[in-house]
């Protein structure tokens, strides 16, 4: 019975000494793992020496490593992608920026442009924002882009990748932009999208196409979106001429601009 307790007594005694020894190797080679990391990050062995950029249409790769050209020579290890996101869309109108590594020195960007929605009149051109307000482009002219005007709203200031300063009526701003999102699978076919501030401070909106229809919106709704498109299309097959469509109630009204006499009867 003694022999028995004994051999017990021995296991466990053997047990609880491999544990220390294990926890006394572990602090070192802890302290190891530290020391060697701190020697690769400061080392020159994956210093950056190229930058790879994809996805990038409108904007030359020449301008966007323009903006992060001080990463050249920094340890690929200690870049941190959020940094080399924000330091990229501080300057230039990109969405998004995912970032990737390529060991031992090459950086890669991966871009998402900002894709442009409508234009603002701004001092003797246009300010080109996308459907969050960002501005993408300052133009002189708008012969190359199938994007409606704003009118009603005034720009006092612009800068390309920040959102324009208004006069005044902001907060009919961010309507706007929630309607240009709503409004994006017949976007192209608008000429101008125009706002009106009633006696109450509400915006009215009123949309104008391609073809020559004047769409009246009155106050921003996801609902009147909806069946804007079927209406427009119904309207036309009709061949009822171009005129004003009324959706700012419950029932469409459709009113041509050209009505034709009747012809007098024989």
């Amino acid at each position: 019975m003694y022999e028995r307790n004994q051999t017990r007594y021995n296991i466990h005694h053997n047990r609880i000494k491999r544990k220390i020894n294990y926890k006394r190797l572990l602090l070192p080679i802890s302290f190891l793992c530290i020391i060697t990391l701190i020697l690769i990050a400061s080392s020159s062995l994956f210093a950056i020496e190229d930058i790879k950029v994809k996805g990038n249409n409108n904007i030359s790769t020449k301008e966007i490593l323009k903006s992060i050209n001080y990463y050249m020579g920094v340890n690929l290890l200690t870049v941190k992608p959020r940094q080399v996101k924000e330091a990229i869309q501080e300057t230039m109108p990109i969405e998004d920026v995912i970032v990737k590594y390529e060991l031992p020195h090459t950086l890669i960007l991966e871009i998402k442009e900002r894709e442009i929605s409508a234009a603002l009149n701004y001092l003797d051109g246009f300010v080109l924002i996308d459907s969050n307000g960002f501005i993408v482009k300052l133009a002189s002219k708008l012969e190359n882009y199938s994007v409606p005007i704003v009118t009603g709203l005034k720009v006092v200031k612009a800068k390309v990748a920040e959102k324009p300063l208004l006069e005044e009526n902001t907060a009919h701003f961010k309507v706007l932009l929630s309607l240009i999102e709503s409004l994006k699978p017949i976007l192209q076919e608008l000429s101008e999208i125009n706002i009106v501030v009633d006696d109450n401070h509400n915006a009215n909106f009123y949309l104008y196409t391609l073809d020559g229809y004047q769409v009246f919106l009155g106050e921003f709704n996801d609902k009147k979106i909806t069946i804007l498109q079927t209406l427009l299309q119904d309207v036309r097959k009709k061949g009822m001429g171009t005129g004003l469509l009324d959706i700012s109630h419950n029932t469409p009204i459709f009113k041509p601009f050209h009505i034709e006499p009747e012809e007098e009867k024989e």
